[in-house]
């Protein structure tokens, strides 16, 4: 049910008086406004989509099934899905096409029974069916990922919507909906029109920055907030950094974590655990190593090799971004990888990725004593952007 819908709803509750009969019609109205005012608020405050997790990654080993994240969804009647285990859902498609992967509310009647032998249940529980379409339903989902599925090509595998490849570009996160915009036209006579603050109905978003392997970090710390303002529009949408972030416990707030530094660094267990928590809800970490400075370009590949290792310690396989990945097509399209200030390959795996091109020095303007080509310098910030996108789409907060 959409807002609009429930919004219309004549939300009707029990006027309790000694004496009242309590029939089945009794119960199930006072309990449908308590129900109905959740949905209102689900919707109103919420929106429908994605809450958080419910990501869906190919099997281990490829085959032609999905892993669902366990994770919190809403769908468009307001009905809360939770998945609290990971789930296994194989492909059943014999045909080439789109597969649209959706997950629905269900109510499941259970026990106990009454009378309790052959009776009618008189519980139902709040479930979900994981299920394959041709085509999106009619009735109420939440969209988790489309396959463009050609099953002679062979398993299902992670990538960027190519074929047989989880596309995870028309996910929908679940925020509430904009305020419409103030009517046209001239204030009455004798009435005081008041400036609502721009700053109440800006959507923000919130960057992490941390440095490891033993360097201070500041040149990619300004890159970071020079590509932040380059994305943020006034008025509208806003992005900060903020720096010198804990890997701890409270990383959900970020919507990118950007890792930088010099040199090999070891991560302790609870960053490990942290760092993967954090994945796991959807979030998006970028490492980056910075080679500024006389001869540490290569303090800055060993930075690369312990972001690596990190990687596969979250259970993550970094491989190489090739053309057609999401990364180099939305929304600005690169036929290869662009130099940052430094020409190098592009990682991705698992909502981590790492560039080897130095972008965060290329989002400077270059290296003091090496400035950059100002269409090198526009290359990397559309990088930047493309980057910001991926963690958008890829559901971070």
């Amino acid at each position: 049910m959409a807002l609009d819908d429930i919004i219309k709803l004549q939300l009707k509750k029990v006027n309790p008086f000694q004496g009242l009969i309590i029939d089945a019609d009794t119960w199930r109205d006072a309990h449908n406004y308590h129900r109905d005012q959740q949905r209102l608020h689900v919707l109103a405050f919420h929106g429908t989509g994605i809450v958080q997790g419910l990501e869906v990654n190919a099997a281990n080993p490829p085959d032609t099934s999905v892993v669902v994240s366990p994770g919190l969804g809403i769908d468009p009647d307001g009905n809360v899905i939770v998945v609290g285990q990971k789930q296994r859902y194989r492909v059943q498609a014999q045909r080439a096409g789109t597969v649209y992967l959706v997950i629905e509310f269900r109510e499941v009647p259970t026990e106990p029974y009454q009378p309790p032998n052959g009776g009618q249940p008189t519980r139902l529980i709040d479930a979900y069916k994981i299920e394959e379409r041709d085509k999106l339903p009619a009735e109420p989902y939440v969209e988790l990922a489309r396959i463009d599925l050609d099953p002679a090509r062979g398993p299902i595998r992670e990538g960027s919507a190519g074929k047989n490849e989880i596309d995870l570009r028309f996910r929908k996160r679940a925020a509430p909906a904009a305020p419409p915009p103030p009517t046209a036209g001239p204030a009455p006579a004798a009435t005081v029109v008041r400036e609502v603050p721009v700053a109440a109905s800006v959507e923000t978003a919130v960057w992490g920055h941390a440095v490891l392997g033993g360097a201070d970090g500041t040149t990619h710390l300004d890159g970071l907030k020079n590509l932040a303002r380059s994305i943020s529009l006034p008025g509208s949408f806003e992005v900060s950094v903020q720096e010198n972030v804990a890997l701890g416990k409270d990383l959900d707030r970020y919507g990118l974590l950007y890792l930088t530094g010099r040199g090999r660094f070891e991560a302790s267990a609870e960053q490990v655990a942290a760092l993967g928590r954090y994945l796991q809800g959807g979030g998006v970490i970028i490492g980056e190593g910075c080679s500024a400075g006389e001869g540490q370009a290569r303090a800055a590949r060993e930075f690369g090799l312990a972001f690596n290792q990190l990687a596969g310690q979250v259970k993550r396989k970094l491989e190489t971004v090739k053309r057609g990945h999401l990364l180099l097509t939305v929304p600005n399209v690169f036929a290869e990888v662009p130099a940052g200030a430094e020409t190098g390959m592009l990682l991705e795996g698992g909502r981590m990725v790492y560039c080897a091109g130095d972008y965060g020095c290329a989002w400077q303007g270059g290296r003091p004593d090496q400035p950059l080509a100002r269409e090198t310098i526009r290359a990397a910030f559309e990088m930047g952007v493309n980057m910001a996108a991926y963690a958008g789409q890829r559901g971070a907060r």
